[in-house]
C-alpha cells in the first residue's frame, strides 16, 4: 500500500478523548482556551470545544476510559476520526489487520464503530 493512499477515506478528527483523575485536566484545558460546552446524560463525561475541536474528558468509573487509566495513568485514551463512510472504513480497517472493539450501548448512546488502537 502506497503511503499517500487512504483507503478508510479518512478526512479529519471528530474528537479526542481524555481519562484522568476527576476534574485533573479542566484547568488545564481551560488554560489553552477550552470550554466545557456539554454533560453526557448519565455519565461522567464532558464535551470541551474550541472552534471545531473536540475534547472528550472522561471520569466515568468502570468504564474502558477508567480500566485504561487504571493501566496507563492521565492520558488520550481514545479518538474519532471523521470518514465519509463509517461502516465501509471499520470494515476496511478490519481487513487490514485492525481489531475490532465492541462496547455495551447504553439506552440514548450512540454505537460508534471502534478499533483497537496503540496500547490497548
Amino acid at each position: 500500500m502506497d503511503i499517500l493512499e487512504n483507503p478508510l477515506e479518512l478526512c479529519g478528527f471528530a474528537f479526542i478523548e481524555f481519562v484522568s483523575k476527576e476534574n485533573e485536566l479542566d484547568p488545564i484545558f481551560e488554560t489553552i482556551g477550552f470550554s466545557k460546552v456539554a454533560k453526557h446524560k448519565s455519565k461522567k463525561a464532558y464535551l470541551w470545544r474550541q472552534g471545531n475541536i473536540n475534547i472528550i474528558l472522561n471520569y466515568q468509573p468502570e468504564s474502558y476510559a477508567s480500566f485504561f487509566f487504571n493501566e496507563h495513568g492521565p492520558s488520550a485514551c481514545a479518538m474519532g476520526f471523521k470518514t465519509r463512510d463509517a461502516a465501509k472504513a471499520f470494515k476496511k480497517a478490519v481487513e487490514l489487520g485492525a481489531e475490532p472493539m465492541y462496547s455495551n450501548v447504553g439506552p440514548m448512546e450512540l454505537n460508534i464503530p471502534a478499533i483497537k488502537g496503540i496500547g490497548g
